[in-house]
């Protein structure tokens, strides 16, 4: 009997001495991974939002710290988080696809018409009142025309090559008029006996043409500056009152029937 009390009482002081295993996992078992952080789990986590959170695999963080069931993860579990020392990110959302909305004429008489001004002649009719007031409605889409240009020392003219139509912007004055293209091979394409002054040119061809034959245009406009242009992209809406043109270099012309323009750049 005393034999036996005396075994109890050393298995007794074995178990002191000894510590009891744990219920945690011991991260890095093995020490085969570099853990570039410790994460203690907490309640409501998943294995998923702890590897998106540091930015590796749901299976390397499984490998690493032994798991072999991703659901079974409990609060307090310390996990080696593998790969290189970082600060953790949160996850990142990439937001929907924006497209802004066109603008919006309010519910005044805008919204009567038929066909709405798009782009920068949308931009210009919609947030001016003035301009949407004397222009109207547009009475036709806009439409892109093939143009040359030719400014001048008091005022600047854009040929439609498409229509042989050509818009005269008179500087200073605010007026503008229409001169039809009349230049066909064989014509004078300048007049050899004017000489401009340095830095200056004489309009050639179309322009020139109505330049040097329409009465008063040369001293109206004056010398052209150099070069011409002989490309530009150019576009043009035909509205109730009038007219809008838009050229890559001098921005959108607003032409009224009463022959007075303004010009937005």
């Amino acid at each position: 009997m005393k034999r036996l009390l005396l075994l109890l009482i050393a298995a007794l002081l074995v178990l002191t001495l000894v510590p009891l295993t744990t219920t945690q996992a011991a991260p890095n078992q093995g020490g085969k991974c570099t853990c570039k952080a410790y994460y203690k789990v907490k309640k409501g986590d998943y294995l998923s939002y702890i590897a998106a959170r540091y930015g590796v695999s749901t299976k390397a963080i499984q490998k690493c710290n032994h798991i072999k069931n991703r659901n079974k993860i409990y609060p307090g579990q310390i996990l080696c988080i593998p790969g290189r020392k970082t600060s953790p990110q949160p996850p990142t959302h990439k937001p929907p696809s924006y497209y802004p909305p066109p603008p919006q004429p309010g519910d005044g008489p805008a919204t009567a018409c038929n066909i709405t001004p798009i782009l920068g002649f949308g931009d210009v009719w919609f947030h001016n009142q003035s301009v949407r007031e004397k222009l109207g409605c547009p009475t036709a889409p806009e439409q892109g025309f093939n143009a040359v240009e030719q400014k001048f020392y008091r005022g600047y003219v854009v040929n439609n090559l498409d229509t042989k139509k050509m818009y005269v912007m008179f500087a200073g004055i605010g007026q503008w008029t229409t001169y039809p293209d009349t230049w066909q091979p064989g014509d004078p394409v300048t007049n050899p006996t004017l000489t401009p002054p340095p830095g200056w040119c004489q309009p050639e061809y179309g322009i020139g043409k109505m330049w040097r034959n329409e009465d008063n245009y040369s001293q109206r406009l004056g010398w052209a500056y150099c070069p011409p242009n002989p490309s530009v992209k150019a576009t043009w809406q035909p509205f109730e009152h009038g007219e809008m043109i838009w050229t890559a270099t001098q921005g959108i012309f607003v032409l009224y029937d009463s022959n007075t323009y303004r010009q937005f750049k």
